[in-house]
């Protein structure tokens, strides 16, 4: 990124508009999130923008999912839009849609933070909020992507209990006719499962049955306000390393029994039944076959019946 690049308008391929960057909004080791003039876009430009990375924001400005919320005006996912070129004509990024007036997930399933970031955000909330997370996935998945990587940084819930993923560009992506994969290269420690442990994620093919793994722990993140695989560890000498927990399937409600639930958090009796059957088998029989995961699909029908069986508090 040079200054010159900062004072020339880039051109938005898809419309051919000049797009004036204003400033930026976060860096990584990969490039930077930028502000427009426009209040709806935002751009993201490489360090260094690689024929491999600019195909794979082809194929996914030319297929993007269907939005399940897109009748309530929400976004969704902060989806690539079009390619962003210089006056030479090399591709440096993409725009995408700004996500606004929304708080990052841990403002939610954190109690302390939730006290103060989003007060009204009831028992009720936290389902809708899990629900609705589990719908977007299952429409990304129907459209053949691949999360691969999703932390809670990555999600941003409005005050409708409606969440926003971004940071889209760094999905497995298939192209459509030729099926060449372009891989998800990141993952997130407490996020990745068992079985991609010690793999070398840019020679992996994925599946949505790995974000399973991952939109699991966020369900449960979101409505006990802690990690599954965490708690009092009651084996023999020191508590392992946090990642030796998922690798091993040690979880509070394993069959192995060597961790309890933490103080800060609620016992799965308290969830319907239904979530708590989807959860044992999310990290139980789980852990040994992956394809025994609830689907995205699946926890929004699960999550569904529970919300529907909520009774309001009297008090």
């Amino acid at each position: 990124m040079t200054a010159q690049t900062l004072h020339q308008p880039l051109t938005c391929l898809t419309t051919g508009q000049s797009i004036h960057l204003t400033e930026p909004l976060a860096t990584s080791g990969e490039g930077t999130v930028w502000r427009t003039h426009s209040d709806r876009l935002l751009a993201k430009l490489y360090n260094h923008p690689t024929a491999q990375r600019i195909q794979k924001l082809d194929v996914m400005v030319a297929n993007p999912p269907q939005d399940p919320n897109e009748a309530l005006g929400h976004i969704s996912f902060a989806w690539p839009q079009s390619l962003l070129v210089n006056h030479q004509g090399q591709c440096l990024g993409f725009l995408m849609p700004r996500i606004a007036n929304s708080v990052e997930l841990i403002n939610v399933y954190n109690p302390h933070q939730r006290h103060k970031q989003m007060p009204l955000f009831n028992w009720l909330y936290l389902h809708t909020t899990a629900m609705n997370l589990a719908s977007i996935v299952w429409a990304i998945h129907e459209a053949g992507y691949v999360l691969g990587d999703i932390k809670p940084q990555n999600i941003l819930v409005d005050k409708r209990a409606l969440p926003s993923l971004i940071d889209t560009d760094s999905f497995q992506v298939r192209h459509p006719t030729t099926d060449q994969i372009f891989p998800c290269l990141v993952g997130t420690e407490g996020f990745t499962p068992p079985e991609l442990f010690g793999q070398e994620l840019s020679q992996v093919i994925q599946s949505d049955v790995h974000d399973r793994f991952r939109l699991g722990v966020m369900v449960y993140l979101l409505l006990f306000g802690d990690h599954p695989f965490k708690g009092k560890w009651i084996g023999g000498g020191d508590s392992p390393d946090p990642n030796e927990f998922i690798r091993q399937g040690w979880w509070p409600y394993g069959s192995q029994n060597l961790v309890h639930p933490g103080p800060l958090t609620i016992p799965l009796l308290i969830v319907h039944p239904a979530i708590q059957d989807a959860f044992l088998r999310c990290f139980n029989p789980g852990h040994q076959n992956p394809e025994l995961r609830p689907s995205a699909q699946e926890w929004v029908g699960i999550l569904q019946r529970a919300i529907a069986d909520l009774k309001q508090c009297q008090r």
